[in-house]
């Protein structure tokens, strides 16, 4: 691969630096003899203020500063910075010869000379400039070279004693300063879009880490910015339309004129339409020319996206007209390239506006096109806007496309350009429903809403709280008759029971010995009642100790029903509880434990069992009971069984459908029985 020409140059510079500085580390006092030899100074080294003397050319003077010079000795460019010696600057002109003493300082991108005395030798030539193309502008070399590059002048401002140009060099924009002058205005204002020929020092712009940041250009006076062409004239100058530029042989370089009515101004000129069509005529002092003025341009075209623009060099007012009239713009619509830099009117929604420094820029909705509205000046050239204010905005319209060519068939969006005022104008007021206070009134509906949800849930809960206690209430009251029933049932039975014993006894006496089998007759008779007495007994004291149940629950009751059931001669009562136990309703505990009293008593008559379990278990999804024997069982599905116990297996299936539960009976002969009830969680509480 070829090295870079910067290449040599660098290893030149390191040459010419080691020819220098080796007699100068052998003679401190000896001083650099060229600005070659000073760029090549490390910044270390240049900060050692080593001596310098040369002599040199004058290229030009600091705008910023009049004690600073921009010199060349034949083999570079260097900054200079003089000693001040009086109050009055020199005068230097460019080509003046001069002969420096100062000291290296590293104050540029590459170091310097300062503290620096001169004295005039006498006028001399100017170098022969560096022509530098497009790949050449950055290169670090070239830092404070006297060079020569192809410009157009697009823009200038005066400011602190000095010019300043915006010139295109090769495509790209950079600055270049000049010393205040005579006839500065109206000299800037003669080079306004020519095509020149640039020749200045080339500056560098770095940071703190001397990294290049951009470029720029000192030039010494207006003489070396060299038009390249000729003004335009009549004669010369083919008149043309706006659809005519840069067609056929009418290239960037060829003199033009157009002739048509300005229809808005711009920070870079202005707008002019003529019969076919309308561009940008970019142009110095742009304010100037009011809409409606009819004006002569001569100037040369430039490539732009969608449509070329026109550098003017020369504009002739001919007459004011009237306002231009807008162009109805509709983008689905609308023939596109036509309307490109065209004066539109179009009638749009403000869905957003932001504030920008230079400019206000409006968010807006035509039919499904969303599109910005720029305007100059920032928001005091507004009216007072509201989003959803429906807006008639005129202005120019420029075509954009998010595509990396800009093809007029890709095209896919716009943005008007307002002027600075009559742009805007309210159609109609944004209506009092926006989306905010929509959204605001719908979230005051919201809690309102659920202000009333929750209300209805708190009525709603303390209604069931309520009905909870009338139903503990009411079944209350059912245990309480049921008890007082049982206790009407122990005084009635009972008494019968007995008093039809004591019958069979009395005539045991004369029975026994006038009739014997009569007298065992009437025993056996008597021992079968006492024998059904006792049961009864039995079980309707546990209907009078089921207090124990509302005081101590189901558990405790079942608990309590075991150890009274237990006998001398009887089998063994055991209970058992697995589970988390839980409070059931009031009825559902008092049936449960009636159905344990009848299956332990038909256990203890029929079953002649040794073993009696008693189970209780609370599973997650069911409560169920269970009462289990190892007695001789029986066939449930068979007919002819004994009758049971008073409520017997009837009654147990009665009491376990009015609380919402399942009984199931598991017997076999020979295999014991086991009675279960399985109550769903949750149940309702049934009546008593």
């Amino acid at each position: 691969m070829t090295p870079h020409p910067s290449f040599f140059l660098r290893r030149l510079g390191r040459l010419l630096a080691g020819v220098w500085l080796c007699p100068l580390a052998l003679l401190a006092a000896e001083p650099l003899g060229s600005f070659t030899a000073v760029r090549a100074l490390s910044q270390e080294e240049a900060a050692q203020s080593v001596p310098v003397r040369a002599e040199a050319v004058v290229l030009g003077v600091d705008p910023a500063s009049p004690w600073s010079l921009f010199l060349h000795d034949g083999t570079a460019g260097c900054y200079v910075k003089l000693l001040p010696g009086t109050n009055t600057p020199p005068k230097f002109v460019p080509g003046q010869r001069l002969r420096v003493d100062g000291v290296s300082m590293p104050l540029g991108y590459y170091p310097s000379v300062g503290r620096a005395r001169v004295k005039v030798l006498g006028q001399g030539d100017l170098p022969v400039p560096v022509r530098l193309t497009a790949d050449q502008l950055f290169l670090p070399e070239f830092d404070s070279a006297w060079v020569e590059v192809p410009a157009v002048v697009v823009g200038y401002e005066s400011k602190d004693q000095r010019y300043t140009l915006d010139v295109d060099v090769h495509g790209r924009l950079f600055k270049a300063e000049l010393p205040l002058q005579e006839r500065a205005e109206e000299r800037a204002a003669a080079l306004m879009q020519r095509p020149v020929r640039l020749r200045g020092v080339l500056g560098t712009i770095f940071n703190r880490q001397r990294q290049m940041t951009d470029r720029h250009f000192f030039v010494p006076s207006f003489d070396a910015l060299v038009p390249t062409l000729p003004p335009a004239n009549s004669d010369s100058a083919p008149l043309i339309t706006v659809a005519q530029l840069l067609t056929g042989s009418l290239g960037p370089q060829t003199p033009v004129r157009l002739k048509g009515v300005v229809t808005q101004t711009d920070a870079r000129g202005f707008y002019l339409r003529d019969e076919s069509g309308s561009t940008l005529v970019h142009a110095a002092r742009s304010g100037r020319y009011a809409p409606g003025l009819v004006v002569e341009v001569e100037g040369v075209g430039d490539v732009a996206p969608f449509r070329p623009v026109l550098r003017a060099t020369r504009v002739v007012e001919e007459k004011s007209g009237e306002t231009p009239v807008p162009v109805s713009f509709d983008f689905e619509k609308s023939d596109l390239p036509m309307m490109h830099a065209e004066l539109v009117t179009l009638e749009a929604d403000l869905l957003a506006r932001r504030e920008g420094l230079a400019e206000s820029i409006l968010q807006c909705r035509a039919g499904s096109q969303i599109f910005e509205a720029l305007l100059p000046g920032g928001k005091s050239k507004l009216p007072d806007l509201a989003v959803g204010d429906r807006l008639r905005l005129t202005g120019i319209c420029e075509l954009t496309t998010t595509h990396a060519l800009p093809r007029i068939s890709w095209v896919d969006g716009f943005r008007l350009h307002l002027p600075e005022r009559g742009g805007v104008k309210i159609i109609s007021r944004a209506p009092w429903w926006t989306p905010e206070r929509l959204l605001v009134a719908l979230g005051a509906m919201s809690i309102v809403a659920a202000l009333g949800l929750f209300g209805t849930w708190a009525l709603r809960r303390q209604v069931q709280r309520q009905m909870a206690i009338i139903s503990d209430t009411l079944q209350a009251e059912a245990v309480g008759k049921e008890r007082d029933r049982m206790a009407r049932d122990l005084h009635d039975t009972l008494e019968q029971q007995l008093s039809g014993v004591a019958l069979q006894l009395d005539g045991l006496n004369d029975a026994i010995k006038s009739n014997p089998e009569s007298a065992a007759k009437s025993l056996s008779i008597a021992r079968r009642m006492l024998r059904f007495t006792r049961l009864e007994a039995r079980r309707s004291v546990w209907d009078l100790r089921s207090k124990v149940l509302e005081q101590d629950g189901l558990v405790a009751a079942l608990r309590v029903m075991a150890e009274t059931a237990i006998g001398p001669a009887g089998p063994a009562v055991e209970v058992k509880v697995s589970g988390e136990e839980r409070a059931l309703p009031a009825a559902v505990e008092f049936h449960l434990l009636r159905i344990a009293q009848e299956a332990l008593a038909n256990a203890i008559k029929h079953s002649e069992a040794r073993q009696l379990v008693i189970g209780l278990d609370y599973a997650r999804e069911a409560t169920r009971l269970t009462v289990q024997d190892d007695g001789r069982g029986f066939d449930p599905e068979a007919k002819g069984q004994a009758p049971g116990p008073h409520f017997g297996l009837l009654g147990m299936r009665e009491r376990a459908a009015k609380i919402k539960a399942r009984l199931n009976v598991v017997s076999a002969p020979g295999a014991g029985c086991t009675i279960s009830v399985v109550l769903p969680v949750e149940v309702p509480a049934p009546s008593a």
